[in-house]
């Protein structure tokens, strides 16, 4: 599990992720600011038995079903191909693709059927049929966010061989004794998924997929693309007839060069649900003499053989659709549609035929009833439609080979100030391209920008306090409990530092003492790098002088014993008196020569810390008879040892020693007053004093040859125990010369 620390490290970058995440949520769904249109992908297929016509692709029912619709403004409810539009098919499989996919709805957990109910539209051109109605989960490819209970309708009729997606906002009532259920452009718009009931749509052209431009249908929802159209100043109120509305004039060609195909002006319904136009029989009988086309009574379908097909093609003609408001002059805009856009093939079981057969998308319409620009017009037309302010406008297809977008909103009409502020469809300067950031978006950049530097300072001042802190703790850990490294580096604090192992050391109640400075020719030319006045590289410390203490057992090399440098030691400042007893070293290999050696260690190598003269230390101090193991209160306490001549010290030698030592009196017995002591205090005869220069060695080791012959005798080697001082010096060499008479 993560610590603290790198929590607080990985919070500036989720707080980043976040930032950005509420910067795309809003921008993409509209959460925190007005939402934005969104752009419904193509399945990038060519659907359907009257023509190839690009499709959508949408999820239906729980868990999702896929299939392909096309789309529709004049249905208000999605409609899918159940089971049963495919029971009769020689090929069941073959038979589901080529209608987009199969919705069986008493496989989808979440599907609430309503009933059997009529369809109810394009019932003026002869479209009828029945469906299984139900609420249910729906998905735009990924585009939308689920929504839940829109309307669907399963249907099986040849008539609508794909599933619709309709895009009409009005309800779906079962009864008279209902509200209607809403339609899922409304359910967008009331969870904030759209910013109104808009779209805009064009069909896509199959003629066109050359690799050269972006032939699929295009649909926003919520507004517009820009790029998919020539923009003009033109908008067509709604009409009168709800189930008539978007209706537009389409007026008789007056140019002079052109073939007029339409003797008269008529008011023509805009719907991409089916995919032919149907005209009135004058302007039927006008193409028929243009293009050749001869009428199949059977069908109902203008059919083109192969000969006439290649004449067609090879001619290459033009057909323009002339729009305006009224059906006599006011503005005008053209649709221009190459011949290639009537060039379509119907498949079997289109109006029944049992071949594939060329056929040109022209029915005769038998009424202004039925008088409609199917989706075979909107290959070239791109159309918006705002529900909400009942306008639309209907524009050239603009064909730029490239698949970006710049998609505008159209705002709800509740957001708009008057009528005046509509932004007017199509118009080349009403829009606001969608590749910019709102002001929602923005100030939420904004925010967390600001949050994260605020979180960085927070994050630095609390780093800056916890080391801080850690420094105080350390610190004051050190000072009650200390480490080794203090006394190595500190030797002229008054406090020593203390150890860290877990062994007690009794306080000591006076300071102990430090070796005082030792010259370089005392040394053997080498400085001891822990005494005072010589430092490890070998230069001199600013002063000599240190203060009395009793440096540590535990805390190091302080009273670490061996041959470090040949140093040596005295326990105290002075040193001692003449007539004091000696220390005595366990290593019988150490040579002092007049001061007393340090307790050897049982490592190998200058420096190795193995021995700590200390009263828990193993070092074998113990008094002159060997009884018992002194525990003294501090390191700088002087154990009992042994005297020379083999007797101990009395305990008035002892206190007199003491006295000199820490308390400074002056006077300490001289040596012969200590040996009288000695011998009261141990009942036995003072020894005799023996000339130092008397003592000879038994062995010849060491002999030399001097004057006369005669071998001289290496006298220094007794000189170790004897005491230190010019008195202790004139004693020993009187000893020697009384133990260099014995040997005479």
């Amino acid at each position: 599990m993560p610590s603290l620390l790198d929590q607080m490290r990985l919070l500036p970058a989720a707080l980043l992720a976040l930032t950005f995440s509420y910067a795309v949520a809003a921008q993409n769904d509209g959460s925190g600011s007005t939402p934005r249109p969104i752009a419904i992908p193509p399945s990038q297929q060519w659907d359907g038995i009257d023509g190839s016509w690009s499709s959508f692709a949408i999820q239906v029912g729980t868990p999702r079903q896929d299939i392909r619709t096309f789309v529709s403004w004049n249905a208000y409810q999605t409609w899918a191909v159940i089971p049963e539009g495919c029971e009769a098919a020689d090929d069941y499989d073959a038979c589901a693709q080529a209608r987009g996919g199969i919705f069986n709805q008493t496989a989808s957990r979440s599907w609430d059927e309503q009933g059997l109910y009529e369809l109810r539209i394009l019932q003026n051109l002869g479209y009828d049929g029945n469906g299984y109605y139900g609420f249910d989960v729906l998905e735009l490819g990924g585009a939308v966010p689920i929504v839940r209970n829109t309307t669907v309708a399963g249907f099986a009729l040849d008539d609508f061989y794909l599933g619709v997606l309709g895009i009409n906002p009005k309800p779906t009532n079962f009864s008279e004794d209902t509200t209607g259920a809403p339609s899922y452009m409304t359910l967008l718009k009331d969870q904030e998924h759209i910013p109104s009931i808009s779209f805009g749509y064009t069909a896509g052209a199959h003629y066109r997929d050359d690799n050269t431009s972006n032939p699929y249908c295009s649909l926003t929802l919520g507004g517009y693309d820009k790029t998919k159209f020539f923009a003009n100043d033109l908008t067509w109120n709604f009409a009168a007839d709800n189930s008539r509305d978007i209706v537009v004039a389409l007026q008789d060609d007056s140019s002079p060069v052109a073939t007029e195909l339409l003797p008269n002006a008529i008011s023509v319904y805009l719907d991409a649900t089916v995919p032919q136009i149907w005209l009135p029989l004058e302007s039927c009988y006008v193409f028929e003499y243009e293009f050749g086309l001869v009428y199949d009574n059977a069908t109902e379908l203008y059919l083109v053989n192969n000969t006439l097909h290649r004449q067609l093609v090879s001619r290459n003609a033009s057909i323009t659709f002339q729009l305006a408001v009224d059906n006599k002059g006011g503005d005008v805009v053209n649709i221009e549609l190459p011949y290639a856009a009537f060039d379509l093939t119907a498949k079997s079981p289109y109006q029944e035929l049992s071949d594939d057969t060329y056929y040109f998308p022209l029915r005769r319409a038998s009424g202004e009833s039925q008088y409609t620009l199917g989706r075979v017009f909107f290959q070239e037309a791109y159309i918006a439609i705002d529900y909400e302010s009942q306008k639309f406008n209907v524009s050239q297809r603009a064909w730029d080979g490239s698949s970006d977008q710049n998609l505008v909103t159209i705002p709800a009409y509740s957001m708009r100030s008057d009528e005046s502020s509509y932004p007017g469809v199509g118009s080349p300067d009403d829009s606001s391209s969608s590749s910019g950031l709102s002001g929602g978006v923005i100030a939420g950049i904004v925010i967390g920008v600001i949050a994260l530097v605020v979180i960085l300072v927070l994050l630095a001042i609390w780093l800056r306090r916890r080391r801080s802190k850690a420094a105080k703790q350390r610190a004051l850990e050190n000072e009650k409990l200390g480490s080794a490294s203090d006394t190595a580096s500190d030797h002229d604090t008054s406090s020593p530092g203390r150890g860290t192992e877990s062994v007690v050391i009794p306080k000591a109640e006076l300071p102990g003492s430090e070796p005082p400075a030792q010259s370089e020719s005392e040394s053997g030319g080498e400085q001891n790098p822990f005494v005072s006045g010589a430092l490890s590289d070998g230069s001199s410390s600013p002063s000599d002088t240190r203060s009395p203490r009793t440096p540590n057992a535990l805390s190091g090399h302080t009273f670490v014993s061996g041959r470090w440098n040949n140093e040596a030691y005295s326990p105290s400042t002075d040193g001692p008196e003449e007539g004091t007893g000696t220390h005595s070293s366990t290593d019988s290999s150490s040579r002092g020569t007049g001061t007393a050696s340090r307790v050897s260690h049982y490592g190998t190598g200058t420096g190795t810390l193995a021995s700590l003269v200390s009263p828990l230390s193993p070092v074998d101090s113990h008094e002159a008879d060997g009884k018992e193991r002194h525990v003294f209160e501090m390191a700088g306490d002087m154990p009992t040892v042994k005297e020379k001549d083999g007797h101990e010290m009395s305990e008035k030698e002892a206190m007199a020693h003491r006295e000199k030592v820490y308390n400074g009196v002056e006077n300490p017995p001289s040596p012969s007053e200590v040996a009288a002591m000695s011998h009261e205090a141990t009942g036995r005869e003072a020894p005799s004093k023996v000339d130092a220069g008397d003592v000879v060695r038994a062995s010849g080791a060491g002999l030399g040859t001097g004057e006369g012959g005669k071998e001289e005798r290496d006298f220094g080697l007794h000189r170790q125990f004897s005491f230190e001082g010019e008195a202790g010096r004139r004693e020993a060499e009187a000893e020697a010369e009384r133990t260099e008479e014995l040997y005479k």
